[in-house]
Formats: C-alpha cells, sequence, structure tokens
C-alpha cells in the first residue's frame, strides 16, 4: 500500500478513536451506563494441548433476528445491524478454560485476541472440542458484566491431515464474479441462512473427508473467507443448516486497519500461516476455487511449506479454459496432488484415489442429504 495512504489511515483511525472517546464520555456523564447491553461476539479457536488461539469482540447489544426464513427486508434490517456496530475498546475479560484462567483486553476496534501457552499441557479426550467461558469485567465507562461461551478445537493427537477452505464460490455461492460483485451484495445483505445456496453434494464431500477412508478418523476442518466477522452468526448458521462439518470460521475485518505491520499479507494468507504453524506436524489440503486467488495464494503456501500440503483442490467458477491456464502454475508447487474439478461428484472422485475418503460413504451421504 502506498505510503500516502497510511497516512489517510492514521488520520481516519485517530478520528475515529476521538469519536469513541467523546461518545464514551457522553454516556458516563449522561449516567446511561446501566442502561447498556453490552455483548461479546464470540468465534471458535483451536490450537494443540499446549497452546491456543482464541478471538472475540465486545460490543453494544443491538437486535438481530437471524431467522432461517425470513423475508428479504428483514435479513436486509439484520445486516444493516452487524455492520453498524458500536464497539467497546479497552475492556478487560476474563477467559476460562479447563479449569485454567486467563485475561486479556479489547483493543481499539472491540477485538481481543489471544494466543496463549498452555502449562501443563490441557489433558486430551475423546472430544476435540473443549469448552470456553468469557467473562466481561470491566469497560472504560466502569464495571459491566456479561458472559459468553465458545469452543476451542483440539484435533486428536492421529489426526491423518486438517482441511483449510475457502467459503465463497467454493461451499455457497456467492457470485464473487458477477460485474461489480452485484451478486455478492445481494446474496450477503439479503438472503438468510436457509436461503443461501450450496453446491451439490458439498457437505458429503466435506463430512467424508472429516471421516477418512475408514470413516473413524477425526480430520480437522478449517473456514477460512474473506466474508465479514460481522456476518459470523449468519455463516455459522447456514453452515449447519447444511450440515457442513463444525470447525473454526475465521473471516474478514471490515473495519479501519489498526495493525499496519501486517500490510504485506492479506487476511486469508494470515490465517492459514496462523493455522500452519498452530499445527506444524499435521499436513494439510487445501480447497478452494478459480473465481479470485485461490490458486496463486495456494501456490505460494505450498512454495512455503515443502511436504505440509498433501493436496490442492480447485473448483472451476468461470470456465474450464482459465482452470487449464492456472494448471502449469499450480504444477509447480511443491505438493504431490494438484486436483481441478467442477463438481463435488468429480472432487470426491479424485480425494478417494488420494485415499482422503470413502467413496461409499461419500455416495452414502449424498441420498441422506436428498
Amino acid at each position: 500500500m502506498p505510503p500516502h495512504r497510511y497516512v489517510l489511515l492514521n488520520l481516519i483511525r485517530k478520528l475515529d478513536q476521538l469519536f469513541d472517546g467523546l461518545r464514551f464520555r457522553m454516556i458516563r456523564v449522561a449516567g446511561r451506563t446501566k442502561r447498556i447491553q453490552v455483548k461479546i461476539a464470540t468465534y471458535r479457536g483451536f490450537g494443540r494441548a499446549d497452546c491456543f488461539f482464541l478471538q472475540g469482540r465486545v460490543l453494544i447489544r443491538k437486535s438481530i433476528r437471524n431467522r432461517p426464513f425470513q423475508t428479504a427486508w428483514q435479513q436486509l434490517v439484520d445486516s444493516y445491524h452487524r455492520l453498524h456496530t458500536d464497539e467497546i475498546p479497552r475492556a478487560r475479560l476474563r477467559i476460562l478454560l479447563d479449569g485454567r484462567e486467563f485475561e486479556t483486553y479489547t483493543d481499539k476496534e472491540g477485538y481481543f485476541t489471544l494466543y496463549q501457552t498452555i502449562s501443563p499441557p490441557l489433558e486430551t479426550s475423546a472430544d476435540p472440542w473443549k469448552s470456553v467461558k468469557i467473562e466481561l469485567i470491566e469497560t472504560p465507562w466502569g464495571p459491566l458484566t456479561s458472559l459468553a461461551s465458545t469452543k476451542i478445537l483440539i484435533p486428536p493427537s492421529d489426526a491423518r491431515f486438517g482441511v483449510i477452505t475457502d467459503l465463497d464460490d467454493t461451499i455457497i455461492h456467492t457470485g464473487v464474479t458477477s460485474p461489480l460483485k452485484w451478486e455478492v451484495l445481494y446474496n450477503t445483505l439479503f438472503k438468510s441462512a436457509a436461503r443461501r445456496k450450496v453446491f451439490e453434494e458439498v457437505a458429503a464431500f466435506f463430512r467424508a473427508i472429516k471421516t477418512g477412508p475408514g470413516g473413524n478418523e477425526f480430520n480437522p476442518i478449517f473456514y477460512v473467507s474473506n466474508s465479514p466477522r460481522n456476518f459470523n452468526d449468519l455463516v455459522k448458521k447456514y453452515l449447519r443448516i447444511h450440515k457442513l462439518p463444525k470447525g473454526p470460521l475465521l473471516l474478514r475485518d471490515i473495519g479501519i486497519p489498526y495493525k499496519l505491520h501486517t500490510r504485506d499479507y492479506s487476511h486469508k494468507k494470515e490465517s492459514i500461516l496462523r493455522i500452519l504453524e498452530t499445527f506444524p506436524d499435521l499436513p494439510f489440503i487445501l480447497v478452494g476455487d478459480s473465481g479470485e486467488k485461490d490458486p496463486y495464494l495456494y501456490y505460494e503456501i505450498a512454495e512455503r511449506f515443502p511436504g505440509r500440503i498433501l493436496a490442492i483442490f480447485i473448483r472451476d467458477v468461470q470456465h474450464l479454459r482459465r482452470l487449464k491456464r492456472l494448471k502449469p502454475l499450480l504444477e509447480k508447487a511443491r505438493t504431490p496432488a494438484i486436483e481441478l474439478f467442477e463438481t463435488y461428484q468429480q472432487a470426491a472422485l479424485l480425494a478417494s484415489g488420494h485415499s482422503f475418503l470413502n467413496l461409499a460413504y461419500f455416495h452414502q451421504l449424498c441420498i441422506e442429504g436428498k
């Protein structure tokens, strides 16, 4: 990004912080602090027995219906409330995990990020999901309390591989390649969770790959997307409605950038690097589409982590000719399998050839899903 844009961003950010500070003073002077309802927006975390990564956000609560079949107008109202946030900076929180206690603070955008080592390590169990309780202790205008809970994924030690997948136009129809991205806006702002369209057999593919060829494995799945983090609740709901496997959901912050040191990395790249570095002994499969930059990003990741990427699966969202132009680039990547596909039936057949899933189980899931 050119230097003058950083000067402008710094100015905008300082003005934003000034207005937030004035707003907090007005709330305190008016004596309205007791009437404020605070919400802790939680995101699923992930980690190992000796460390974990967790993010969330503290906001002033707003009314969001998030009903599966609500009207376009109701969905637009919900979208407005999701995007027009009143964040609470410098809030103090207590994190409780398996008898351990940690404290953290929100940043200027209301986010908290915890990358925490654990000693002694957590005890492993049959359930890879660990419950986390989050308690709001204090805000800039005094004590306020709020409680929330979420889960942290700690994959079992015998997991054979992990899967990192894109969402938009890989799992769910978004229309990223539409002119002026009008389909993206319409699908995001006007369509409720149950009205969003996922691709045929996509749930069966990821459920089969999660359990592996023997059907008894737990191979963790991570969803990484440039969709706004404000829509986390909506995305979680449509993944659940369409029976996609449960997994950490890493979405993008669309606010004013406040971490300028990350300027050389996209959100998706940062997220994938964090996952790979958190699980240094676990190989991964990358799944994306040809609509935007997934092939180029995955090529870069495979080059950076030789031997860690078992396969790259790229779904065609436009035309096979474009995929053929991408194939020479992907074939240079340091990964043994580059698979290009148009349907998840094709993807499942290719994946079974690499012993990533059981094809019969995939077909069974397809029948059950109809």
